[in-house]
């Protein structure tokens, strides 16, 4: 149902990058489930931050090197800048610098580049085996 929303909701919508990361990050592709670093995107794609001043007018005034961060932002410069977390822009649902919980171990890994843990992978789920269980469902 989450492609089907997000068909219906978004501006920029094509099919096969949205049905085929639905699949992907539901873990049917067989490879690993990205979590993007949606700062690290937002900085890498628009780096002046037009994008997200347009779509976030609240933060127009915001300068470039917080407008990708706006909840870095001091209490002077929320003022400075008309922008105050948590009344005119929310505050983080969680804390943008919380590591992943589903890393396999401190340094937040967890893919499939043969750290430590890949020898004693149990998980009958990853690989070739969920291959094997989606090409069963083609049949």
């Amino acid at each position: 149902y989450g492609a089907d929303h997000f068909e219906s909701l978004l501006l920029d919508h094509e099919v096969t990058a949205n049905w085929g990361n639905w699949c992907s990050a539901a873990g049917m592709t067989g490879g690993r489930v990205n979590r993007f670093n949606i700062v690290k995107q937002s900085k890498d794609y628009d780096k002046e931050g037009d994008y997200v001043r347009h779509w976030c007018p609240e933060l127009s005034d915001v300068p470039t090197k917080l407008v990708h961060e706006p909840w870095k932002m001091t209490k002077e410069e929320q003022q400075e800048h008309g922008v105050r977390l948590g009344v005119e822009y929310p505050n983080p649902i969680v804390k943008p610098t919380s590591p992943n919980p589903y890393a396999r171990d401190k340094r937040g890994g967890g893919g499939r580049g043969g750290g430590k843990n890949r020898k004693n992978n149990n998980n009958s789920n990853r690989g070739r085996g969920q291959r094997q269980d989606m090409k069963s469902l083609k049949q």
